[in-house]
């Protein structure tokens, strides 16, 4: 296997070679060590499985957190300029108004004027 076998892997060894009476010499051990190896690599994965979601859902949860400051930085801005356009049609609507008071207005003391000047002029 290119290196030492473990406690563990030894007595799982020992066990199989007293189930199955095995001797030092027996052309089986070559399968059982194939095996073996197999075996040990196969243990690893679920840990290699395990560090490379975790390395994933790292990145996942970068990525998502960046996307919604994003969003929220984009709903701001779409809020301030919702805000501004309702402001400014607000505006407007006052302005027309004062605009229509003052008009009467301004008529009103014009035909009060004018009629004064012509009640004058008719009494001369």
């Amino acid at each position: 296997m290119g290196r030492t076998a473990t406690e563990a892997e030894r007595v799982q060894l020992r066990k199989i070679r007293d189930a199955l009476d095995l001797r030092d010499n027996d052309a089986l051990w070559s399968v059982l060590f194939a095996l073996q190896y197999y075996d040990s690599l196969y243990r690893q994965f679920p840990k290699a499985i395990a560090a490379e979601a975790t390395k994933i859902l790292a990145e996942t949860r970068a990525a998502s957190e960046a996307v919604m400051r994003a969003n929220v930085a984009s709903a701001h801005a779409d809020l301030a300029r919702a805000v501004a356009l309702t402001a400014q049609g607000v505006a407007r609507s006052v302005a027309r108004r004062w605009q229509l008071r003052w008009t009467i207005i301004g008529a009103a003391v014009g035909a009060i004027i004018f009629a004064s000047g012509v009640f004058a002029g008719l009494r001369l």
